[in-house]
């Protein structure tokens, strides 16, 4: 708990210190390109429209899924994938890649993961930014779409901070961590429903383990705040076990930040 509350306080003491040095992480990561910021568009673009050819087209022969066009369904899937993803695999490294620039300051390095999660999130913000425009313009949206919105996105967000917490650690001290969790993310993307919805005619238990996926909770909630409302999910006993699981990662990250960051600088 002493941890926790050390990591957390480092967050509430350095804020502004977050916010310029994850606008600097996004500047820098399109700075060399020639079409600079525009790959925040191009990239997530591009594989769109391969999943819509590949799945849409190809496997689902373009048929819709209920009343939504198969295209809508599947940009409201990969948009928070496309957020869980590089927070995941940025996340896990943000410590080990900064290290040698800070180790000799008096840095907090309990913010690295933050900022550069921060970063992500900038781009996520866009993106969900056209995707409310596509929903809008396609089926209309209400405000209380917008607030269940609102709420996984943050959702999201604490999730994949808490997770950064713990990646960034043991990946720092062990770099296999780093290659496993690239591995781990790449099979996670066809465990949860982005692609494919999941079939009622499963097995319960089944279906029951697929929804304790926490990345399965935060797809299918922006799905449902953008296409039928949201809400079900959030009152649902999912919403306790996905918070549960935030909770325990975050002292756990915090527990093992605090005790082994003074050891960074030996595994460089």
């Amino acid at each position: 708990m002493k941890s926790m509350k050390i990591v957390l306080q480092e967050q509430l003491e350095n804020l502004y210190m977050i916010g310029r040095l994850s606008a600097y992480e996004l500047k820098k990561s399109y700075a060399d390109n020639v079409l600079g910021s525009f790959w925040l568009l191009l990239n997530p673009l591009f594989q769109i429209g391969v999943y819509w050819i590949v799945f849409g087209l190809g496997v689902r022969g373009g048929r819709d899924v209920g009343d939504t066009p198969f295209v809508i369904w599947l940009i409201c899937g990969l948009v928070p994938w496309f957020f869980i993803s590089s927070s995941i695999l940025q996340g896990s490294n943000s410590v080990y890649a900064r290290l040698n620039s800070v180790s000799k300051m008096n840095f907090p390095l309990s913010v690295i993961p933050t900022y550069v999660i921060v970063a992500q999130a900038y781009t996520h913000l866009i993106l969900v930014g056209i995707l409310l425009l596509i929903v809008i313009s396609s089926q209309g949206l209400s405000y209380l779409n917008v607030i269940s919105l609102l709420y996984f996105m943050i959702s999201s967000f604490c999730f994949l901070l808490s997770l950064s917490f713990i990646t960034s650690t043991l990946s720092t001290m062990v770099r296999d961590i780093h290659l496993l969790i690239q591995t781990a993310t790449r099979m996670l993307f066809y465990v949860t429903p982005i692609l494919w919805l999941p079939s009622e005619n499963a097995p319960q238990l089944l279906q029951d383990i697929f929804k304790l996926n926490p990345f399965y909770y935060v797809v299918e909630g922006y799905r449902d705040s953008l296409l039928t409302g949201g809400w079900g999910l959030i009152a649902s006993p999912y919403t306790l076990v996905f918070w549960l699981i935030i909770v325990v990662m975050l002292f756990f990250g915090s527990a093992i930040h605090v005790k082994f960051r003074k050891q960074f600088v030996d595994y460089l």
